[in-house]
């Protein structure tokens, strides 16, 4: 049971092929079963999968993150540019200028996502995970959009200070968590799955 929970992370040092501890010649047992284990290798096992587990899982949280930001540097730039830019394509449409720049930072967030933050967890069947992290960000994109539905027509606030809190500030922050757990637990699952 232990040597599967290391193909979690996404860091080549968790690979299960590499041997359990190198540095404890001295051990009774089968280094990747722990059949036969003392009590105290058991426990000292234990703490380093939790330590690695806990370190692959802030990698892949900042990993996440750097994604993100640049994500969302797309995204709001592009939409402040259809909605406000000197030609201001999208002026008085503000979700559609927002769904948009959503998209295109969505399909950017696809391929840094699965060929950068979650690399080792990638499924064999792209196809399948490609519309699990579709649906994931069309949730994202459905809660940015409800937050500026929300302030343009029962709040009535419709200044580019007011769209612009209300996608990336509020929008944002509850889209990107949803879509954290959801990624985490849902779309990059492959390593963890036959």
């Amino acid at each position: 049971m232990i040597d599967e929970q290391p193909s979690r992370g996404s860091a080549a040092a968790l690979d299960p092929a590499a041997p359990a501890q190198p540095s404890a010649p001295h051990a009774h047992t089968h280094p990747t079963t722990g059949e036969g284990q003392a009590e105290g290798e058991g426990a000292q096992a234990s703490s380093m999968t939790f330590t690695q587990r806990l370190l692959a899982w802030v990698r892949e949280f900042i990993q996440f993150g750097l994604v993100g930001a640049t994500a969302f540097v797309i995204d709001m730039g592009l939409f402040n540019l259809l909605q406000y830019g000197p030609l201001g394509v999208l002026a008085g449409h503000p979700n559609t200028a927002q769904f948009i720049a959503a998209v295109i930072a969505t399909l950017y967030s696809w391929v840094a996502n699965r060929l950068w933050t979650y690399r080792g967890r990638t499924r064999d069947n792209a196809t399948r995970e490609a519309i699990l992290f579709l649906f994931a960000n069309a949730c994202g994109i459905g809660i940015s959009q409800f937050c500026l539905l929300f302030t343009h027509h029962f709040l009535e606030l419709t200044s580019a200070l007011a769209d612009n809190i209300a996608v990336y500030v509020v929008g944002f922050a509850l889209g990107t968590a949803f879509r954290f757990y959801f990624y985490h637990y849902v779309v990059f699952t492959g390593g963890t799955r036959a």
